[in-house]
């Protein structure tokens, strides 16, 4: 029975000092919304430029791992990393993993965040 105790004991005191912990911790922290795809009723990342032919206006965007596959018609932003925007428009070609779309005004870069 001293065998018993001697090792539920600890393990109790543990689980009770990390439930203190996590209830405490998440009382002294902000509360932040961690949503790395989406905002709510904000941008939605579709994906990232792949390539872009500017021969005939078009790009196709890598939706990797992104669940979010735009419609045919769907405007879109291409995004870099200085803030520039460049307008698309998604093109009903679509093969998974990749999507075309238009470019209808800016200068899209292969690397570009694309968000709708």
């Amino acid at each position: 029975m001293r065998l018993a105790s001697f090792f539920l004991r600890p393990c109790l005191t543990s689980a009770g000092a990390v439930a203190i912990v996590f209830v405490v911790g998440n009382c002294a922290t902000p509360q932040r919304i961690q949503t790395p795809l989406a905002w709510p009723n904000g941008p939605i990342v579709v994906g990232k430029v792949a390539i872009v032919n500017e021969e005939r206006h078009f790009v196709l965007i890598d939706l990797g791992s992104f669940l979010s596959v735009p419609e045919p018609g769907t405007a879109l932003r291409a995004v870099n990393v200085a803030g520039e925007i460049a307008h698309l428009r998604a093109a009903p070609e679509q093969k998974r993993p990749f999507v075309a779309a238009d470019i209808i005004d800016g200068q899209p870069s292969v690397g570009d965040q694309v968000l709708r």
